[in-house]
């Protein structure tokens, strides 16, 4: 049997061989020299050569349950910042950004063209523009910030170009036209984005955040939304024009320079929203009563309790009577009462729940800047 393999084997050997050494020589093809490419080709080249230092890519890290005993470090999110000056102020999209700032979700990351990974602070965002200011801390030389132009002038039909981080795929450019100008379209959290550039520039889930170009290079917009059935670009994406990214940027950063105000971390039942839920105002109780608990917020922290819905009834939350022995008649008062500390302090809160009085020690933090 053995023989056999062996004979058969040999068998095949030698008539590949013979079938190799029959054929004719063979020629390799030759490579036709490179031409010069368009002129339009090389503007583009030069363009995107110009801009993509500009650009970030800004992703949350955190931890994921992969099994019932174990998590993995997962990606969470991800976007597309533009570095805005030399101080180190990255421009990005609120909804980009909004999960990690106000919901605890994971840790925001920047990396720069050069790979480099970098922390950052949010700075502030103004989100009827869905726009957010963040900072990081590298040296000037690092920081190529975007080229600015202006949404004064700008015609349907001209060329402009995106560049982002398209399902994480970071550094990637698309072109189209500006299709459409001062359109409207409902962005998260209940928010109207007004007078949006519309284009047909492939936007696809992650380049939020990232530069809308003129065919100068200059920054005339944040895309910041799409039109699509199916999450993806379908021809018609959003930017904020830049006109309204300069105003939300000075205006965080005026902001964010004043003294920091310290806060609780809850939203408060005030009488516009107890009226619009069908709550009679003159039903709700004395005191502040809290609407929401942000997460991983101070209030959180102390076990503080916001309103929910039950078989179609509105439960009251909580209900705020006093801030170290400082009466809380109304929602009015919360403010006046806080503004007499700073955050770090720790205040004693006097708490209705369920007819009964408790207190609690809520360390304050520092109001983020959100307008």
């Amino acid at each position: 049997m053995l023989i056999l393999v062996v004979m058969a084997s040999a068998l095949t050997f030698r008539i590949v061989v013979d079938s190799v050494r029959n054929q004719p020589d063979y020629t390799p093809r030759t490579v036709t020299p490179k031409g010069n490419l368009a002129e339009d080709e090389q503007t583009t080249i030069r363009l995107f050569e110009a801009a993509s230092p500009t650009v970030v890519w800004i992703h949350t890290q955190g931890y994921e349950r992969i099994g019932p005993d174990a998590v993995a470090k997962r990606e969470l999110t991800s976007g597309t910042g533009v570095i805005w000056d030399e101080d180190g102020r990255i421009i990005t999209n609120l909804h980009v950004v909004e999960g990690s700032v106000f919901g605890g979700v994971g840790e925001l990351e920047v990396e720069l063209p050069n790979k480099q990974v970098l922390p950052v602070d949010f700075i502030g965002a103004v989100s009827s523009c869905d726009i957010a200011v963040l900072q990081i801390r590298a040296a000037p030389k690092e920081l190529q910030p975007v080229t600015l132009g202006t949404s004064n002038d700008l015609k349907v039909g001209q060329r402009v170009f995106a560049i982002g981080s398209p399902f994480g795929m970071n550094q990637t450019l698309s072109s189209g036209i500006i299709s459409g100008l001062d359109r409207e379209v409902q962005g998260n959290s209940d928010v109207v984005l007004k007078r949006l550039i519309q284009t047909d520039a492939a936007i696809n889930p992650g380049n939020s955040g990232g530069p809308l170009l003129d065919s100068s290079g200059r920054l005339i917009g944040i895309n910041t939304a799409i039109l699509s059935r199916s999450g993806d670009s379908a021809g018609i994406g959003f930017a904020v024009p830049i006109n309204d990214v300069v105003q939300s940027v000075q205006a965080v950063i005026t902001e964010s320079q004043l003294p920091p105000s310290p806060t609780l971390g809850i939203a408060v039942l005030d009488d516009a929203t107890a009226e619009a839920n069908g709550i009679s105002v003159s039903d709700l109780p004395a005191g502040v009563v809290v609407l929401q608990v942000y997460e991983n917020s101070p209030a959180a922290k102390a076990g503080l309790r916001g309103c929910r819905v039950q078989m179609g009834a509105i439960i009251l939350g909580d209900i705020l009577v006093a801030i170290d022995d400082q009466p809380l008649p109304s929602a009015r008062e919360l403010r006046p009462v806080l503004d007499r500390h700073q955050p770090g302090d720790i205040v004693r809160v006097r708490v209705l729940r369920n007819g009964r009085i408790g207190e609690v020690n809520v360390e304050l933090q520092a109001l983020k800047v959100l307008l």
